[in-house]
C-alpha cells in the first residue's frame, strides 16, 4: 500500500478500488527495496468460515519505491497462499498472485495526481475491504481462484494556501466462476468530489460529495449519494 497515492477523501478509505490492509508483517528496507512477510489469512465464497485461518505461510510482498521531483512511484508484487480446512470438505491449498502500480505525481508546486493499478487472482481482502473474495471453495473441496482488478486516479487542486479540492474516481471489478452465488459481488465503482477548508494549521473542515454503485454477479445492482461533513484537528 502506497500511502501517497490514497487520495485525500472525507470519506476514511474512500475510493472502491483502494489497496487498504492493516496487519502484522515483518518487513527489510533497504533503500526503494521492501521485503514483507504479513500475517495470511483467507476469505473465501462456500465455506462456513470468512475468514479462514488455515494458512501455513505467510504473505509476501516485494515492492520498489522510486522518487524524484516529479513526486513518486511504487510497483508491488504479492504471493500468497488461500487455504481452507472445512468440516464436510477435503483440505486444498492454493497459490496465487497481485500486482500494484501506484504513486503521486506532482502538478506544478502543490497539486498533484495519484494512482493506483491492481491486478490478480488472490487480491481478495487487500481491495475495498474485503467488497470481494479470493475465491470460491467448489463441491470437491477445491479453490478456485478469482481473477480482478482495480484502478485509482485522483487529482488534489490548491485554489489557495487555505483552500484545497479532491476529485476522485475508481473502479473495482471480479470475473467470477459459474459457481458463486449471485449474490456476491461483482462490480464496485465510485467517485468523490471535496472542498476542504485549512482554518488553522491543525484544524481542517470540509465537505464532499460521494456518489458509488455496486453490481452483483446476478445483474442486481444499487447506488449511493451521499454528502459528507467533515472536521479534523491533527494532534
Amino acid at each position: 500500500f502506497n500511502v501517497s497515492a490514497l487520495p485525500e477523501t472525507l470519506d476514511f478509505v474512500g475510493s472502491s478500488g483502494t489497496v487498504f490492509v492493516r496487519q502484522a508483517q515483518v518487513r527489510y528496507t533497504n533503500g526503494g527495496l521492501m521485503i514483507a512477510a504479513e500475517n495470511p489469512s483467507s476469505t473465501l465464497y462456500g465455506g462456513a468460515e470468512n475468514p479462514y485461518d488455515d494458512n501455513t505461510v505467510p504473505d509476501v510482498i516485494v515492492r520498489y519505491n522510486m522518487k524524484g521531483d516529479w513526486g513518486n512511484m511504487s510497483l508491488s508484487a504479492m504471493g500468497r497462499q488461500l487455504a481452507h480446512q472445512d468440516a464436510g470438505f477435503p483440505e486444498d491449498k492454493i497459490a496465487g498472485y497481485g500486482v500494484a502500480l501506484a504513486g503521486q505525481l506532482k502538478v506544478g508546486d502543490r497539486n498533484d495526481i495519484r494512482f493506483q493499478l491492481n491486478q490478480g487472482n488472490a487480491l481478495g481482502r487487500y481491495i475495498n475491504l474485503n467488497a470481494f473474495r479470493s475465491g470460491v471453495i467448489e463441491a470437491d473441496g477445491e479453490i478456485e481462484l478469482i481473477d480482478m482488478w482495480s484502478a485509482v486516479l485522483a487529482y488534489r487542486h490548491h485554489w489557495s494556501d487555505r483552500w484545497r479540492t479532491n476529485i476522485a474516481v475508481s473502479a473495482s471489478e471480479a470475473d467470477n466462476p459459474d459457481t458463486a452465488a449471485g449474490t456476491v459481488n461483482k462490480r464496485v465503482q465510485s467517485g468523490h468530489l471535496n472542498l476542504i477548508w485549512q482554518a488553522a494549521k491543525p484544524l481542517t473542515l470540509g465537505g464532499e460529495l460521494i456518489y458509488g454503485e455496486r453490481e452483483q454477479e446476478n445483474g442486481d445492482d444499487g447506488s449511493l449519494r451521499r454528502l459528507q461533513l467533515s472536521a479534523k484537528y491533527a494532534f
